[in-house]
């Protein structure tokens, strides 16, 4: 990795860090509007001078891929077990980082702490050469140690320029994989920990789409969201974006479309499967002989 796209990669994971701290300060306070913080964090990132990747968020059951409606009312209550991901980019370089908090509870403590603990256990042992069932084996080890289990079928990633996961997946558990890390990899971990069964699925409907081809688009609707997701290279993409310049009718139809022929893939919201409460951390980072870990803020302890 030559210095420029190092540079950038710091400048994304500083903002990132800064964000994902405002945003979930924010959301501790019960009936706080999670549309108004989300809108509140995208702004953000643009203010910092970064690039939205996305900024998501998901509660108690809930894993990943929450984007809000702009007409959504949720608000947070109190016990929410609330997680905030955020991602930034510089020019396609990205840094992906994520955290949980508890709104005004302390009944999830452990569930919290066995996830954190499983990121500062993970990250130590990142250096070249280094297997990735020993990083999947030190995040099991540590959410085992209190009680509850990993999810198994969600993973961190590499991370490549316009690429949110780079091909190269990195277990919470020991899959026994032997491919050794490299240096100058960009990873990102992410354990996530849950008193469930430790599986999730898919929860429809979707609000969250990454483009990966124009085809065959017969409609005005779908050619307008493609004309207008299709500058961001294979980045995700929300539909209160398109429904807030286009309106909803045109929206759904576009999406409609888009769908059909395979244009985009939609990520649903990912839950628990058999209800359980999940928590999860996160952090990017740059493989070498001092790894380092690029969306590290200096209030995090993890």
């Amino acid at each position: 990795m030559n210095e420029e796209i190092l540079q950038k990669c710091i400048k994304a994971g500083k903002i990132a860090a800064q964000v994902r701290r405002e945003g979930t300060a924010k959301l501790s306070v019960p009936g706080t509007s999670i549309l108004e913080v989300m809108d509140y964090c995208e702004k953000r990132i643009i203010d910092l001078g970064g690039q939205i990747a996305w900024a998501q968020y998901a509660l108690n059951e809930a894993a990943a891929h929450g984007c809000p409606l702009e007409d959504s009312t949720e608000v947070t209550k109190e016990g929410d077990l609330l997680k905030v991901d955020i991602g930034v980019h510089q020019d396609g370089w990205i840094a992906d980082n994520a955290m949980t908090i508890e709104v005004k509870s302390n009944k999830y403590s452990n569930l919290i702490k066995a996830s954190k603990n499983a990121l500062k256990a993970t990250i130590k042992l990142v250096e070249p050469g280094r297997q990735l069932w020993e990083l999947g084996e030190a995040q099991s080890s540590e959410v085992e140690a209190l009680g509850f289990t990993t999810i198994k079928n969600l993973s961190g990633h590499t991370l490549e320029q316009y690429k949110v996961h780079g091909g190269v997946t990195i277990p919470s558990f020991n899959n026994k994989n032997k491919t050794e890390l490299k240096e100058g990899w960009q990873i990102a971990i992410e354990p996530f920990a849950t008193d469930g069964d430790g599986f999730v699925k898919e929860k429809d409907p979707a609000t969250v789409f990454m483009m990966y081809q124009q085809k065959g688009l017969r409609s005005v609707q779908a050619r307008k969201i493609a004309e207008e997701v299709t500058p961001l290279n294979g980045m995700p993409f929300t539909t209160r974006w398109l429904t807030r310049k286009f309106g909803k009718g045109t929206t759904a139809l576009g999406l409609r479309e888009l769908q059909r022929v395979r244009a985009i893939e939609s990520y649903p919201l990912l839950v628990e499967r058999r209800g359980g409460m999940i928590t999860q951390f996160e952090h990017s980072m740059i493989v070498g002989k001092k790894t380092l870990v690029y969306t590290r803020h200096e209030d995090d302890k993890w």
